[in-house]
């Protein structure tokens, strides 16, 4: 026999269910036997009982009512009838009762007194049905006082039989009780002897166990303060316990991971700021600005003098608000600057097809928001909206708040979009490059800066126009620039 060998591993649920399947056994089985016990005694009282409520009910004057309604009838005279006016109800409740009394009833000898009583009521009525169809007076007296009233008549004779039936369900009933109390006794002193043993038992497992859990509780404690404290080293813990183990294991690797991914988020700061800039550049579309100044000469050839000084003045204003010290998060009224400048050039180019409006709160014009956030919707509402229907149409820009946020709307009465188009647009989904471009880049922006229940929302009806809803934190947004200051 080898000595020292290492036991196994074992789980706390595997101990613990050891002690609860021994434990659970043994009570079961005392339970069940003593339910068994404690049943078949209260079965045995209850039946008792219920036969002597019910004997109760048989009418103790059943004797002298049967007999003196049999006498009455006797002395009357005989008509067609005379059946009929037999005191027969009497004898129909005894009977109902003795049937019962023979169903309920466990002592062997009562249930054939019950049975006996019943034979009984069966000749009384013949009885009573004879004396009915009897025509003489005396011979009906006689066939009374020999079958029914007499010292050897059937009533006297069924009294006899109830008396004692009841005197031996109270003699079963007063038997079953002392049952009763001793089983009550033996179950109470066997109850607190299983509690108490099984409250040892428990306890001294339970101490037994604790010691094997607490230790690399507290080592894995102590290995929790060091992760708080940016301690990333990883010691294995000594344990016995399979899920002590896996929780060690897996604190290491998420102190592996963690570091990991701290690590990532420095280089995804730096790339994140990268980004921006790229995002920058690529919203100033290089087709607006050849677009924007072939039209400032076709003006200044057309000697439209003021035109053109208010196309370059918005240009002007378009791209210093564009550029704004290569910030990510402006003011919401810096933001309805550029948007109005960009407008403003586009009104002028596409004067007979455009017009515009602007209505956003004064109250709302302080909160910051991601920049160049309105110029792609808008851009999106003339070039695929409005341009694409025929006739004058309008671009709506409307601000207002909802519960703790606040929404912009860029709201056109042009072409609309297809319904196909728009379920996509809702998931995010923006498959044509031209629009979805800059929409795409407006939504990852927003969602980064304030979470996944923000972004944009789309409402389109063919041929009618489109709304484009972005929803954005009451309280405005922090780029990251101003994260890193505080």
């Amino acid at each position: 026999m080898k000595k020292g060998r290492k036991q196994p591993d074992k789980t706390i649920k595997q101990q613990i269910n050891k002690l609860l399947l021994i434990v659970s056994v043994t009570v079961i089985f005392i339970v069940i036997l003593m339910g068994l016990i404690l049943l078949s005694v209260n079965d045995q009282y209850e039946r008792a009982l219920q036969s002597a409520n019910t004997a109760a009910e048989f009418n103790k004057e059943f004797k002298e009512t049967l007999d003196t309604g049999m006498y009455n009838h006797v002395i009357r005279p005989r008509t067609e009838h005379s059946v009929e006016e037999l005191p027969m109800e009497e004898l129909d409740q005894a009977e109902n009762v003795l049937e019962r009394l023979a169903q309920i009833t466990s002592l062997p000898d009562n249930r054939w007194r019950a049975q006996s009583m019943l034979d009984m009521c069966s000749n009384l009525r013949s009885y009573m049905i004879e004396i009915a169809q009897t025509a003489s007076y005396d011979q009906r007296m006689e066939l009374l006082e020999r079958n029914i009233r007499g010292e050897t008549g059937l009533t006297a004779l069924i009294e006899t039989y109830m008396h004692d039936f009841i005197d031996d369900e109270v003699q079963e009933l007063a038997r079953l009780m002392g049952s009763l109390r001793l089983q009550s006794t033996i179950l109470g002193i066997g109850s607190v002897a299983l509690v108490a043993a099984l409250t040892i038992l428990i306890l001294g497992y339970s101490v037994r166990i604790s010691r094997r859990i607490t230790q690399p509780i507290g080592a894995l404690s102590e290995k929790a303060e060091r992760f708080g404290a940016d301690d990333f080293s990883v010691e294995p813990v000594q344990t016995g316990i399979t899920e002590l183990k896996s929780l060690d294991s897996n604190f290491d690797l998420m102190a592996e991971r963690i570091r990991t991914l701290m690590q990532k988020q420095m280089e995804d700061q730096k790339s994140l700021h990268r980004a921006e800039l790229e995002l920058l550049l690529a919203q100033i579309n290089p087709h607006f600005l050849y677009n924007t100044l072939d039209s400032i000469a076709i003006l200044a050839e057309s000697e439209r003098e003021e035109d053109v000084v208010n196309m370059v003045t918005s240009l002007s204003t378009f791209f210093r608000n564009s550029l704004n010290d290569g910030r990510d998060i402006i003011p919401l009224k810096a933001e309805l600057a550029q948007a109005t400048s960009y407008l403003e050039i586009q009104q002028i180019r596409y004067s007979d097809i455009m017009t515009y409006r602007i209505d956003v709160p004064e109250d709302m014009q302080e909160i910051m928001v991601p920049k160049l956030m309105l110029q792609p919707l808008i851009e999106n509402a003339l070039y695929h909206g409005i341009k694409n229907k025929r006739g004058r149409g309008t671009i709506y820009i409307t601000g207002c708040r909802d519960g703790s946020d606040i929404l912009l709307k860029v709201q056109d009465n042009g072409a609309g979009i297809e319904p196909q188009h728009l379920e996509e647009m809702h998931r995010g989904v923006y498959l044509d490059h031209h629009r979805g471009l800059g929409l795409k880049n407006v939504s990852q922006r927003i969602r980064m800066y304030c979470g996944d229940s923000y972004g944009l929302w789309f409402d389109s009806e063919l041929g009618e126009g489109t709304t484009v809803t972005v929803r954005l934190p009451g309280e405005g947004v922090s780029g990251i620039e101003k994260e890193e200051t505080t």
